[in-house]
């Protein structure tokens, strides 16, 4: 409704700006109609009654004239009659202004002024010469009040005023309830539609019988509805498909390290194996006394519990997460995500992976500090892998015995752009190793799915993709820093409560 009120308000000042001007304009063009009506009204009479007054004073004298003055006087009492003498006449008889400028002006002629009196309208003069005396002369005054034309400039000035209000309201009304129909109504529907596609809302097209701009602006918005829906159908569908793909990834890259762990856990698993079979087969062979076949069997016992657990941690690195939670299918949710602690899923995750680091004569080192009850806004099993990733990354780059380090700390930081928000404190995972090293051309492309740095058959390159979209569904990021022939150091920024 705010437009309509600017537009009455326009369209009343305009039209009131506008009658007011050519009212001020028609009122001073009649007064001066008026002013020169009169002027010329006081000449002609003067003129006419001057003859008159001329004749009647040579024929009958000045007495009669005087009478004959007097009589004219009752018969029009708008305007006064006199006669004055220019010179040598009573002391009375004086003009309303100098006689010397009537006294130049020609016999027969006229001269009027307006003089203003303090107090008064003011009045019109007029004065007509006449040689009625040879020894002295003399003229006809005639007189009349400006009140008159006063009364009607001020009746022309009332009407104008008058006549712009009214128009000035005719125009108000109209303009409101024009304004309104046509503007007001039309741009609230239009307001409650593109509130209601604002909050997510498609539904209900909007239907405006005018034909105008603000007609086919309500159909390109019902167009856009429907594309809108249309496009927001597709999103869906197309999210859908990349969560499902990338759950995908990150199971074939949990599968992938699962494959590299077996043969590091292999090796663990043969020394309790040796050790079952080799009391089993002493047991069956019946030459063991009751309290050896006691011992034996408590050894079969610690070995069995020794070879679940391990094979367990392994089943439940492998298995697919999630599957029961809304038909989820692997990927992070904000749902599983609360305030875990971080240095017990990375002593889970050194443990996890110790048979394979031993394999290849790599020691896994957590530093930082004893106790560390630092904690991240996180998915814990999401995390884990993310930890799994990059140490065995870190181990698999080195081709010499040495130590992939893991600490947990904080840290006050400024996420990078694409993370966006301001400086503030984060939980920071930082996995170092003393491999070969990454290229700095290599640098930028490490975390880009299928790029790898291995031999073929070595990695799919998938870990570090998978690992940057997990810690970047956590609102984090992750950096690298490496130097070839000396190592790389991976850190992992997460929210903290």
């Amino acid at each position: 409704m705010r437009l309509v009120q600017k537009l009455s308000l326009a369209l009343i000042l305009t039209t009131s700006t506008i009658v007011a001007i050519g009212g001020a304009i028609r009122a001073q063009r009649e007064v001066a109609v008026l002013e020169f009506d009169r002027v010329r009204d006081h000449r002609l009479m003067g003129r006419a009654v001057g003859a008159a007054i001329a004749a009647v004073w040579h024929s009958d004298g000045e007495a009669r004239a005087l009478a004959t003055l007097e009589q004219a006087n009752v018969a029009d009492g708008r305007v006064r009659m006199r006669w004055v003498w220019l010179e040598g006449g009573p002391p009375d008889m004086h003009t309303a202004f100098d006689a010397a400028m009537v006294l130049a002006t020609p016999m027969g002629e006229t001269i009027t002024r307006a003089v203003a009196n303090a107090g008064t309208d003011g009045m019109r003069y007029t004065y007509v010469p006449l040689a009625v005396d040879r020894h002295r002369r003399g003229a006809l005054e005639l007189s009349e009040s400006l009140s008159g034309q006063r009364r009607f400039a001020q009746r022309v000035v009332l009407e104008t005023i008058v006549t712009t209000i009214a128009l000035a309201l005719a125009s108000a009304g109209l303009s409101t309830l024009l304004g309104i129909w046509i503007v007001g109504r039309p741009m609230e529907a239009l307001t409650g539609k593109a509130r209601r596609v604002g909050q997510g809302d498609f539904t209900g097209p909007l239907h405006l019988l005018q034909k105008d701009e603000l007609g086919e602006l309500a159909h390109e918005m019902n167009t856009m509805c429907d594309r809108l829906v249309l496009a927001h159908e597709r999103v869906g569908e197309e999210t859908a498909k990349k969560i499902a793909a990338q759950d995908q990834l990150r199971h074939a890259d949990r599968l992938t390290t699962v494959g590299k762990l077996a043969s590091g856990i292999a090796h663990e698993l043969g020394t309790p194996l040796n050790v079952v079979s080799g009391r089993a087969e002493m047991i069956a062979s019946g030459e063991t006394t009751p309290a050896e076949t006691l011992d034996y069997a408590k050894v079969i016992i610690e070995a069995s519990e020794k070879m679940t657990r391990i094979i367990g941690q392994l089943l439940e690195f492998a298995r697919a997460r999630g599957r029961t939670r809304a038909g989820a299918t692997g990927a992070s949710t904000a749902e599983a995500r609360t305030a875990c602690a971080l240095q017990p899923l990375v002593k889970k995750a050194l443990l996890l992976l110790g048979p394979l680091a031993s394999k290849r004569d790599v020691e896994l080192v957590l530093d930082g500090e004893v106790g560390n009850d630092l904690q991240a806004i996180a998915d814990a099993t999401a995390i884990e892998q993310v930890l799994t990733n990059l140490i065995v990354n870190g181990v698999q780059s080195m081709t010499r015995p040495g130590r992939v380090r893991v600490d947990v700390s904080r840290h006050e930081a400024t996420p990078p752009t694409f993370v966006g928000g301001a400086t503030a404190l984060y939980a920071v995972l930082t996995v170092k190793d003393e491999g070969q090293g990454i290229h700095a051309d290599d640098v930028a492309h490490v975390f880009e799915p299928f790029f790898t740095t291995k031999d073929v058959g070595d990695g799919t390159g998938l870990g570090l993709s998978v690992a940057y979209g997990i810690v970047q569904e956590h609102g984090g990021w992750i950096d690298v820093d490496s130097v070839v022939g000396v190592g790389s150091t991976f850190r992992v920024y997460l929210p903290i409560p």
